[in-house]
């Protein structure tokens, strides 16, 4: 079970994590290094899972019930782990929006 979690859950979101903030807050100019993350993790999961299927051998256990286990958990891990990075880099780095709570003029 913590290999499940660790290798399948964690691992992909901290990695897409650290990837979508640093694509989000190192380059300057370029915005498609932004959609890079994204556009890999979905990558990933599709040539892994065409990989799964194409190579499939058992016919005892369903293909479908795999393929959601690996490359299925994984990907959403990791896109998962994107919108998270995005969110930090938005919260940390984005404008903020400060209203006056006194009860004056509006």
């Amino acid at each position: 079970m913590p290999i499940i979690l660790g290798l399948f859950g964690l691992a992909p979101l901290l990695l897409g994590l650290t990837a979508e903030y640093l694509c989000f807050r190192l380059p300057r100019r370029r915005k498609f290094w932004r959609a890079l993350p994204p556009a890999l993790a979905v990558l990933f999961a599709g040539v892994a899972g065409a990989v799964r299927l194409e190579n499939w051998s058992s016919e005892a256990v369903s293909p479908v019930t795999q393929l959601l286990i690996f490359p299925g958990l994984p990907a959403m891990c990791l896109l998962a782990g994107c919108w998270l990075g995005w969110r930090l880099w938005r919260r940390r780095w984005g404008p903020r929006v400060v209203r006056d709570q006194r009860g004056g003029d509006r």
